[in-house]
């Protein structure tokens, strides 16, 4: 039977199922987090408006991941938040929890976020 099957798109077709992607952390859960999100809470907050700017970017980046990764997800934003909320937000968290990851502020903001998602285009 596989003889009717040209070698070529036999290899193909072994390659896209080993190569598809994977969108979990690793067997325990854990993951690599890169950039800012190594950072704590607290290094985020004593950062002047153009530092923040950085984190607020680094966030946009993550936030755009999450919308691409989350099934039924168009905009973990929602229709009615704004960036000054979400800043508001993560300020008043990391003021609490200044010795936090900011990936992990993010992620709890994400959990809170999840509710007001705006699900299709």
């Amino acid at each position: 039977m596989l003889n009717k099957f040209p070698t070529s798109l036999i290899t193909l077709i072994i390659l896209l199922t080993i190569n598809s992607p994977s969108y979990s952390a690793d067997d325990t859960g854990r993951y690599l987090i890169m950039g800012l999100g190594n950072l704590s809470c607290e290094s985020f907050l004593n950062e002047d408006d153009e530092g923040a700017a950085y984190y607020l970017s680094w966030l946009a980046g993550y936030m755009t991941a999450y919308n691409d990764l989350k099934e039924d997800t168009y905009s973990i934003l929602g229709e009615t938040k704004t960036v000054a909320q979400i800043e508001s937000w993560l300020r008043d968290y990391c003021t609490v929890n200044g010795d936090e990851t900011f990936e992990s502020a993010i992620r709890n903001l994400l959990r809170n976020l999840k509710y007001f998602r705006v699900k299709q285009k």
